[in-house]
């Protein structure tokens, strides 16, 4: 099941890849589990410097596939323990079973470096949830967007609920939730949900255009901008100021902030080491 998940190092950029173009990249429970071991991974590399998520084929991911998580698989331990579990049918342990399916989500929004999601066709249910999890998000002009849970009479999962709103504010997301249109990649554009539209054919090379920028900036810079940005989700100006302040005074003391006042006179590209 490992060949579900790919992941290749280039130069500082990890493209981690959905690898179920079959069946659009369908998540199952244990592809699920290890995407999240995947991403722990990258969170925790130093050789890491920006994650790019995508799908193989035509696809992003149709979310997660229903026919897989009705079934056993008997490879996985975990797995079968919890099916033959006589509390299988408990509503708290069950939820507690897609909370943990839930951290890829939590893991791209909260990793102390920059992640892309890079889409072509179908972004759907879970999968919205991973996308607007990320830092950014560029795509392909075929891509396609809907939450859909309501079209198979569920709510939703994986904190999709939050990110979407976040992108896109609350009316809008109510929409998208309630009713679980398709939105076209130009429409997905207007509303705030991606940050570009490109050209199939482009899609790779922008992507890793985008993703090489990051990769070669300041990694304890980006580390500490994203912790700001994500703290103001929930504190308020005030303690915002506090918390800037705080970490401002931790880049400038390190060896990055250095070399780039250094490169800065010297009039040359900085070369960041994350110290």
């Amino acid at each position: 099941m490992d060949n579900d998940i790919l992941t290749h190092l280039d130069n500082g950029i990890l493209t981690v890849t959905l690898n179920r173009p079959a069946s659009l990249n369908g998540l199952t429970i244990t592809m699920t589990r290890v995407l999240n071991d995947r991403l722990r991974e990258a969170a925790a590399s130093p050789e890491v410097r920006a994650v790019v998520l995508t799908g193989a084929g035509r696809a992003f991911c149709a979310g997660g596939d229903i026919k897989e998580f009705d079934a056993i698989d008997e490879r996985d331990a975990e797995w079968v323990k919890w099916r033959n579990d006589p509390i299988w049918n408990d509503i708290d342990t069950s939820a507690e079973r897609t909370r943990r399916a839930s951290e890829g989500p939590l893991l791209l929004h909260g990793m102390p470096k920059p992640t892309i999601a890079m889409i072509r066709g179908a972004c759907v249910g879970a999968a919205t949830a991973l996308a607007a999890a990320c830092d950014f998000r560029i795509v392909s002009e075929t891509a396609m967007f809907s939450t859909a849970f309501a079209r198979i009479g569920i709510s939703g999962e994986l904190g999709a609920s939050y990110y979407i709103s976040k992108l896109v504010g609350v009316a809008k997301a109510r929409e998208l939730f309630f009713f679980a249109d398709r939105v076209p990649a130009d429409e997905a554009l207007r509303i705030g949900l991606v940050n570009k539209v490109v050209p199939d054919a482009d899609l790779e090379k922008e992507v890793t255009a985008f993703a090489r920028r990051l990769a070669d900036g300041p990694p304890l810079a980006y580390r500490f901008i994203k912790a700001n940005l994500n703290a103001a989700e929930t504190h308020t100006a005030d303690e915002m100021v506090g918390i800037e302040a705080l970490n401002q005074v931790r880049v400038l003391r390190s060896d990055d902030a250095k070399e780039a006042i250094a490169a800065f006179f010297e009039k040359r590209t900085p070369k960041f080491t994350g110290r």
